[in-house]
């Protein structure tokens, strides 16, 4: 994965007890928490760990600084993702659970920081074995619920309309499906801002956006900006899935248009 011209970690849970032991941990049906009743996909980890215990905090425009862990966020959020405190370590190395900053954090051996959950009874060490199965299997997402003629986009974080600081993380989108990257390009992807928010009276287009990505299959990848560009104001991005020169699925069909908007506020 990589850069392509035209990256906050875990901070303290809680969890709605559904489907945990008494001390917070997945059931294993016999009140051991033990974490027998996981299996090493992401569908599974999602139901166990991530919604009942991590996105009570991760979740929505309060994520601590954007990190979600909702189902709808955490491959994207997770797989190939820089973190914020060991930039160097991705948050998930597909088939490397040791250089895997969540596997470092839940262990409680990371350089930076405390172990996770913060505050909370650390995951017995059989629920983090399951995930680190599912790593070192290659990290593969959950399957899609649903086949759809077109491949959508939606945005990970931002939300749509959400307020940002310069230093939040940059917009980062996943498919549903592959897309032909080579199909991307200035043509069809548009950064655009707007000090009034009236796109088609006050626009200025923003040069130099760069994709960062972080998979292929589903395609998931951030949308980054030169930092003289990161300034206070209304932004549209848009990916193009009609015209000339449509963004394309691996079968070579066109996506649904996908546009978001979100504003930077003049905040540190």
């Amino acid at each position: 994965m990589g850069a392509l011209l035209i990256p906050p970690l875990l901070a303290g849970c809680g969890g709605s007890g559904e489907g945990l032991d008494q001390n917070g941990r997945p059931d294993d049906g016999n009140g051991g928490g033990s974490g027998s009743t996981l299996t090493p996909d992401l569908q599974s980890i999602q139901e166990h760990v991530f919604t009942p215990i991590c996105s009570v905090c991760h979740a929505g425009a309060a994520a601590p600084l954007g990190f979600r862990l909702d189902a709808g966020s955490a491959f994207a959020m997770l797989v190939n993702a820089p973190s914020v405190e060991v930039p160097s370590l991705r948050r998930v190395s597909p088939g490397n659970p040791d250089a895997s900053y969540l596997i470092q954090k839940l262990e409680g051996h990371a350089a930076v920081g405390g172990q996770m959950p913060l505050g909370q009874a650390p995951l017995p060490q059989a629920t983090i074995n399951i995930i680190r199965q599912w790593i070192s299997n290659g990290a593969a997402p959950a399957p899609a619920s649903a086949v759809d003629a077109l491949t959508r986009l939606a945005a990970v974080v931002p939300t749509d309309n959400e307020l940002l600081t310069r230093d939040a993380p940059v917009p980062l989108i996943a498919a549903s499906g592959a897309l032909e990257l080579s199909s991307i390009n200035s043509m069809n992807l548009t950064v655009e801002r707007s000090a009034s928010g009236e796109f088609d009276a006050d626009t200025t287009r923003v040069q130099g956006a760069t994709l960062d990505i972080r998979s292929q299959d589903p395609t998931v990848f951030a949308v980054d900006l030169p930092a003289s560009e990161r300034v206070p104001g209304n932004y549209r991005l848009t990916l193009r899935g009609t015209g000339p020169a449509p963004v394309l699925d691996r079968s070579g069909r066109p996506i649904h248009d996908f546009t978001l908007q979100y504003t930077i506020e003049d905040l540190p």
